[in-house]
């Protein structure tokens, strides 16, 4: 890179701490501001919470601490997008979506949708990203950072997903300011369709994704890069610190003498969780299947105390994700560090099976090539797996779905006996979701913004 590349300043947004985990407790961060000016703007991070929690810092970066401005004005929309959108219908996450009760039973909802139908061809989301880039102006201390740093480009997690980067997003195009989403999973092009407010390029995850921005969303393929997910980079690095199987295992005070098998939660709004533990206490108590070690990681929005009936278990283990961050207005907020995330690693790499709902931890194991047994089957919840972001890791074969305490115990024992049966499905999906394999996804990321600004 030549040096003049260091004099372009760009703006990098962080709506929230899971984009905090993945850009700022990262090597994403350190690179970035190597290379450019950086301006981090955040609605829970500035230079107090810098200080006191941290983050990195440098003289290439600062951090500006800023409040959503027009929060009534994106609840409006967030209202209008969800109830007028037509054009995703063909997904089948908004195919599901409306024979939910949320939907169902809202009759406002419903009488709007009705009144929308006529004109259900142009109210597209661009047409509502138009309609706010024309209703909203730009508030006045964005204004003001653009006059005072003039960046050169606007990084954002995500295409707008969230009221935060929306708004910065479409100040940015107001003032031809050009932008580009980094960080966004692999459902959002799906699940979030309606809520996107097109940046001028995104760096996805792999080449499924891109596939989704150019069908999907319309993107021109030149506008898509590709990067590999920032989050899992340790995955494919060797640490000289990292721990041996049996002192992993110790640490979490489980035999390691035992399997393991690793189960992962989801969100509190699924309440079925636990009793699926249950039904594996009962299947170990009842000598179904062999005494394992049961080692639970608890989902950052999941609440762990709900639990709590589990916690005198012998050899059950259990630990919530990520770090609590107590902000200034007293709330509880979690935080993946770089410790957590190695620690996330070596969960799945010395564990036996993986139990998981729809997750992402599903892709994740793939690339240890661990057995994964879904769970979550009971009426709407079984909806999940049709996803369109699930469903062809559902269908591959790559993982397989329990509908009954006896199924569970039944390919529990299957995967304990023969760990390798569906290693080669694991391995497509390993391959097709990871299109690079070296702890870099990061460095391509910044490199690409070069493309951009240059």
């Amino acid at each position: 890179m030549t040096s003049n590349i260091t004099k372009k300043t760009v703006f990098l947004t962080i709506p929230n701490y899971i984009f905090a985990s993945d850009l700022l407790r990262t090597n994403y961060i350190k690179y970035l501001s190597g290379v450019y000016k950086v301006i981090v703007v955040s609605p829970i991070i500035g230079i107090k919470e810098v200080n006191e929690f941290g983050y990195f810092n440098s003289g290439n970066i600062l951090y500006v601490k800023r409040n959503l401005e027009h929060s009534k004005f994106w609840n409006i929309f967030k209202f209008l997008r969800i109830t007028l959108v037509n054009e995703f219908d063909n997904l089948n996450y908004f195919k599901q979506f409306y024979l939910r009760d949320n939907f169902k039973k809202n009759k406002k909802r419903r009488f709007v949708r009705f009144l929308g139908k006529p004109l259900k061809t142009i109210l597209t989301a661009d047409l509502f990203t138009s309609l706010e880039r024309f209703l909203m102006p730009v508030p006045k201390d964005i204004a003001e950072l653009f006059i005072s740093f003039n960046p050169d480009l606007i990084i954002t997690s995500t295409p707008g997903l969230n009221p935060f980067e929306a708004e910065l997003i479409i100040s940015a195009n107001k003032k031809r300011i050009p932008t580009v989403a980094i960080d966004f999973s692999w459902d959002n092009l799906t699940t979030n369709a309606k809520h996107i407010r097109k940046t001028d390029y995104l760096v996805s995850w792999n080449n499924i994704m891109k596939q989704e921005a150019i069908n999907i969303h319309k993107y021109l393929p030149e506008k898509v890069f590709v990067s590999g997910p920032m989050r899992f980079d340790s995955y494919f690095k060797n640490y000289e610190t990292e721990p041996t199987r049996d002192e992993f295992l110790k640490s979490k005070r489980l035999n390691p003498i035992n399997k393991t098998i690793f189960y992962t939660t989801v969100t509190k709004a699924y309440p079925f969780q636990k009793q699926y533990l249950k039904e594996l206490l009962n299947l170990r108590e009842s000598r179904r299947i062999p005494y394992v070690n049961v080692f639970v990681r608890i989902h950052p929005r999941d609440e762990y105390d709900n639990y709590r009936e589990f916690f005198n278990c012998k050899d059950f283990y259990f630990e919530k994700a990520g770090n609590e961050i107590i902000d200034e207005n007293r709330n509880k907020n979690i935080e993946m560090n770089k410790e957590d995330l190695l620690n996330l690693k070596y969960s799945l790499k010395y564990t036996d099976i993986n139990i998981n709902y729809a997750s992402t931890i599903s892709i994740e194991a793939c690339v240890f090539d661990k057995p994964i047994i879904n769970i979550g089957y009971i009426g709407i919840y079984g909806m999940a797996y049709n996803f369109d972001h699930y469903e062809p890791v559902y269908k591959s074969g790559a993982v397989i779905l329990a509908k009954t305490e006896d199924e569970l115990g039944e390919y529990i024992n299957i995967y304990l006996k023969n760990p390798d049966k569906d290693s080669e499905n694991r391995k497509k999906i390993f391959d097709n979701f990871f299109d690079f394999k070296d702890g870099f996804s990061y460095k391509r990321s910044v490199d690409f913004l070069y493309k951009i600004i240059k």
